[in-house]
C-alpha cells in the first residue's frame, strides 16, 4: 500500500469513481426491486409519510386495524408509529413524487427508498477505503463486496430503517475520518449530522454517541500531539462543537416529536414488555452463528473480515477500533433484545448497520490478494452473492409462514426456527424458487384474462441499465470523460426508473382505481375515508392521488364493538362526510349499520366487488317545516327538515317525518329530485325509506318514522334557488301514489347554492 499523498487519487476523480459505483448498484437494486412491503415496520413508517405528504400530519391512523403492533396512542387518541422518524421524513419526496405523477404509485415510488440509500452507501465504502490510503481496484472490490455479496443486497428492496440507519453511522465514520486528513471543523458538523440522522432512525445508535466523540477527540490529539503543550483548547472546541450542535438539533427535534405525541419528551412509544430480557448466550449465538439468522451464514464472505482484521488494525488502530466496537456494541444491545430475531426477516435485520464497518477490514487482505487467494476470495465471494439472491428472489414471509402450516407444533418465532438447521432458509427457501413466488416488480398478474407473467419491457430495460452502468463505471475508471458518462448513467437511470413505475401501477386493481378515482372527483375538504379491508391497505396508498385522512379499521359483523363506535362517532362530529369503503367479504359490514343509523347515506357507488358510500353529517340544525300531505289516503308526510343553504358538491341534508294513517299493504319507494327554477332536474335519489330498515309494509298506524336522505350535489352547478320534489310509488310499475289534491309529489324548500368556491377546511 502506498500511503504518499502524491499517488491518492485527487478529490474530483475519487468523487466520480464513488458516483460511478454508486449508479451500478442502484441498477442492480432496481433490476431486483418488487415495489410489495414485507414487514408492518415498513408500512407503519411509510404512513407517515403518506399523512405528512397528504395532510402535514404525522399519525399512523390507516393502520389502525394494527392496534399497537407498530404504534402506540397519543395524548389525542390518535396512533403514533413507535419507530424513527428519520426514514419517514427522508421518504417525503419520493412519497411526493408518487403523490403528483399521475403514472406513478405512490407506495412503488416510495419504495425506491433504500435502492438510493443503499447505493450512497456503497459509495461511501468506496471513499472511504480509497481514504484509507488503497488502490481504486481495492475501493472498488470493497464497494461491490458490501453491495452485492452482504445483507444490503437484499435490505435495499425492504422498506425497513437499517440501511439509513448504516448510512448514517458510516457516513460519521467517514466525515471523521475525512476531519482526520483535513482539520476543517466542517467534516465534522457533517459526522455530527449523520450521527443525529443515525439516531433520529433508530434511538438505540445513540448507544454508539460516545464512541465516535472518542475517536474524535484521538484525531484531535493525533493532529496537534507534535505541537508545543499549552493551555489553548480551542484546537478540540471548535471540532466538538461543530459535531455536537447538529446532535443537540437533533435531540431537540425528537424530544418535541415525543412530547407532541405524547407529553414527554423521553417517550417513544415504545411498550412496557418490549425490553431487553433475552439471554446473551442465546442473542449473540443467534445474532452470530445460528442457522436462521447467523451473521456469517448470511453473508459468508464476512469471514475475510476475520482474518484481514490483525493487519487491519495494526494498519489504522483508531479506524480499527471504532469498527469494532461499533460492531460489538450492536451484537451485545440486540443479542439481549427481547426481539432479537427481528421477527420476519433474511438474516439478522438488526446487524446490516454494521455491515460497511466489517468489510472495509478486508481491505489489507483484498490488496495483497494474487494468485490462488483470489481464487479463494472470489469463491466465497460468490457463495455469499448466491444467499443475498436466494433471499431477496423469495420473500422471507412465505418460508416463515410455510413453516407454521407444515408444522404444527411450532409457534410463531419459536426458537428452534432459528437454531435448528432443518428449519433455517438458507435450505429450505431454494424449493420456492418458482416463477409464481418470485418477488420482482416485473413478475406480475398482465394480460385479459391476468395471469402471472414477466413484464418483459421492464426486465428488459433494466437488464439493459444493468449492463449501460457496468460499461460506464469501467470508463470512468479507465478516467475516460467520466463527468459526461456519469451524467448518461444518470439519465438512463432515471429514465428507466420512470417507465418501469408507470408499468407497475398499471397493475390488475382496475376497481381500485375506478373508484379511487370517483372519490377524487367527488370529494371535499374536511370529509375523511373509512376502509375496511386491511389486507388491501397498499392498494389504496400506492393509487388513491387525494389528501382525505384514511382510517383503517377492520371489522367482521355487526354490530360494532364499543370501542369502534366510539370512534366512528367522534369521525362524524369531526368531519361533515365519510366515505366508507366496506370489505366486500361481509354481508353485513357493522360500520355501513353504524353509519347508516347516524348520518345521511348521500352516495352509494359500485366498483366490481366493492362499494363506495359516503355518509354525511350536518354541521348546523336543519330547518324544519311542516307539512301534513296524505298519499293514497295511507301515509302521510307530516314533515321535513332541510339545509337553508349548501355549496356545490356538497350534500344536501333531508330529513322526512313519515307516519301511517291505516296499516299498509305494500312496500313503496320513496324519490327526492332537485330541480332548478326552470324544472331542471340536477340530482336524484331514489330508494325505500330509512334505507330498507323499514319498508313501508312494516308500519304501523301512528307510528313517527324518520327518513334521513342525502344528496350529493353536482360540482357544476350554478348558484341559485333550487327545491326538492319528494313522493311515492310501485316499484312494480313505476306509478306513483297522489296526494289528497292530486298530485304525484311535493315541492319541498326552497334553498340555496351560494356563488363563489365552497371555503378550505
Amino acid at each position: 500500500m502506498d500511503t504518499s499523498r502524491g499517488t491518492q487519487m485527487k478529490g474530483q476523480e475519487r468523487v466520480a469513481q464513488a458516483l460511478a459505483v454508486g449508479l451500478f448498484l442502484l441498477s442492480v437494486y432496481l433490476l431486483t426491486y418488487s415495489g410489495q412491503f414485507h414487514s408492518s415496520d415498513g408500512q407503519a413508517m411509510f404512513a407517515v409519510t403518506e399523512s405528512i405528504v397528504r395532510r402535514g400530519d404525522y399519525d399512523i391512523n390507516q393502520l389502525l386495524w394494527m392496534g399497537q403492533q407498530q404504534g402506540t396512542y397519543g395524548l389525542d387518541g390518535e396512533l403514533y408509529c413507535r419507530k424513527g422518524i428519520a426514514t419517514s421524513l427522508l421518504a417525503l419526496p419520493l412519497a411526493w413524487l408518487g403523490l403528483v405523477v399521475p403514472f406513478w404509485g405512490m407506495v412503488q415510488t416510495t419504495l425506491l427508498f433504500n435502492a438510493f440509500v443503499t447505493a450512497f452507501t456503497g459509495a461511501l465504502v468506496y471513499l472511504y477505503v480509497n481514504r484509507l490510503g488503497y488502490s481504486a481496484s481495492t475501493s472498488l472490490v470493497l464497494s461491490l463486496v458490501f453491495g452485492l455479496a452482504t445483507l444490503a443486497w437484499p435490505y435495499a428492496k425492504y422498506f425497513f430503517s437499517d440501511p439509513l440507519a448504516s448510512l448514517g453511522l458510516f457516513a460519521a465514520a467517514y466525515f471523521l475520518l475525512r476531519y482526520r486528513d483535513s482539520g476543517k471543523a466542517s467534516d465534522t458538523f457533517w459526522a455530527g449530522a449523520s450521527l443525529g440522522l443515525a439516531v433520529a432512525t433508530r434511538f438505540a445508535n445513540a448507544i454508539t454517541l460516545p464512541l465516535f466523540g472518542l475517536l474524535l477527540l484521538a484525531y484531535v490529539w493525533e493532529r496537534n500531539r507534535g505541537q508545543e503543550a499549552t493551555r489553548d483548547t480551542s484546537p478540540l472546541l471548535s471540532p466538538l462543537s461543530s459535531l455536537l450542535s447538529p446532535l443537540a438539533l437533533t435531540a431537540l427535534l425528537l424530544g418535541g416529536y415525543n412530547y407532541v405525541r405524547y407529553g414527554d419528551i423521553l417517550q417513544t412509544g415504545y411498550l412496557p414488555q418490549e425490553k431487553f430480557s433475552t439471554p446473551w448466550l442465546e442473542g449473540i449465538s443467534g445474532l452470530l452463528v445460528s442457522p436462521g439468522r447467523g451473521l456469517f451464514l448470511y453473508a459468508p464472505i464476512l469471514l475475510a473480515s476475520l482474518l484481514a482484521l490483525p493487519t487491519f488494525a495494526r494498519r489504522h488502530r483508531l479506524e480499527a477500533a471504532l469498527a469494532l466496537l461499533v460492531s460489538v456494541s450492536h451484537v451485545l444491545l440486540y443479542g439481549r433484545w427481547f426481539f432479537w430475531h427481528a421477527g420476519y426477516a433474511w438474516g439478522p435485520r438488526f446487524l446490516v448497520p454494521i455491515v460497511p464497518f466489517a468489510v472495509i477490514l478486508m481491505a489489507p487482505l483484498v490488496e495483497k490478494l494474487a494468485g490462488k487467494g483470489w481464487l479463494a476470495f472470489a469463491a466465497l465471494c460468490l457463495v455469499s452473492v448466491a444467499v443475498q439472491i436466494l433471499g431477496l428472489s423469495v420473500d422471507f414471509t412465505l418460508f416463515q409462514e410455510g413453516l407454521l402450516s407444515r408444522f404444527s407444533d411450532l409457534r410463531m418465532f419459536d426458537p428452534r426456527t432459528y437454531f435448528e438447521l432443518r428449519f433455517s432458509p438458507l435450505l429450505g427457501q431454494w424449493a420456492l424458487l418458482r416463477l409464481e413466488n418470485l418477488d420482482f416488480a416485473w413478475v406480475r398478474m398482465m394480460g385479459s384474462p391476468p395471469r402471472l407473467q414477466l413484464d418483459w419491457p421492464v426486465l428488459i430495460s433494466n437488464v439493459a441499465l444493468v449492463i449501460a452502468t457496468t460499461l460506464g463505471l469501467r470508463r470512468v475508471f479507465l478516467r475516460r470523460r467520466k463527468w459526461g458518462v456519469l451524467v448518461v448513467m444518470s439519465l438512463l437511470a432515471f429514465g428507466v426508473t420512470a417507465f418501469s413505475l408507470s408499468r407497475y401501477k398499471d397493475d390488475q386493481h382496475k376497481d381500485y382505481r375506478e373508484l379511487l378515482s370517483y372519490l377524487e372527483a367527488h370529494s371535499q375538504p374536511g370529509q375523511a375515508i373509512i376502509f375496511n379491508i386491511p389486507e388491501d391497505t397498499p392498494i389504496l396508498q400506492n393509487h388513491y392521488k387525494g389528501h382525505l385522512p384514511v382510517y383503517g379499521l377492520i371489522e367482521t359483523s355487526a354490530p360494532v364493538t364499543p370501542a369502534t363506535a366510539g370512534l366512528l362517532d367522534k369521525l362524524a362530529a369531526q368531519h361533515p362526510g365519510l366515505w366508507l369503503i366496506p370489505s366486500p367479504q361481509l354481508s353485513e359490514n357493522g360500520l355501513d349499520q353504524h353509519l347508516k343509523e347516524r348520518g345521511y347515506q348521500a352516495d352509494d357507488e359500485g366498483f366490481g366487488e366493492l362499494r363506495l358510500v359516503l355518509y354525511a353529517f350536518p354541521r348546523k340544525p336543519l330547518t324544519y317545516h311542516m307539512v301534513g300531505a296524505v298519499f293514497d289516503e295511507t301515509i302521510v308526510l307530516e314533515g321535513y327538515a332541510l339545509d337553508e343553504s349548501v355549496w356545490a358538491g356538497d350534500v344536501l341534508h333531508l330529513d322526512l317525518y313519515w307516519q301511517a294513517s291505516i296499516p299498509v299493504a305494500e312496500d313503496y319507494q320513496v324519490f327526492v329530485h332537485l330541480l332548478g327554477e326552470d324544472g331542471q332536474r340536477w340530482a336524484q335519489k331514489d330508494g325505500p325509506p330509512l334505507l330498507g330498515a323499514r319498508p313501508t309494509s312494516s308500519w304501523h298506524p301512528g307510528e313517527r318514522l324518520t327518513d334521513r336522505r342525502g344528496l350529493l350535489l353536482p360540482a357544476d352547478m350554478p348558484p341559485g334557488s333550487y327545491h326538492l320534489r319528494v313522493g311515492l310509488y310501485r316499484l312494480r310499475d313505476g306509478s306513483r301514489l297522489l296526494t289528497a289534491g292530486g298530485a304525484d309529489g311535493l315541492d319541498l324548500g326552497p334553498f340555496s347554492v351560494p356563488s363563489g368556491g365552497q371555503p378550505s377546511g
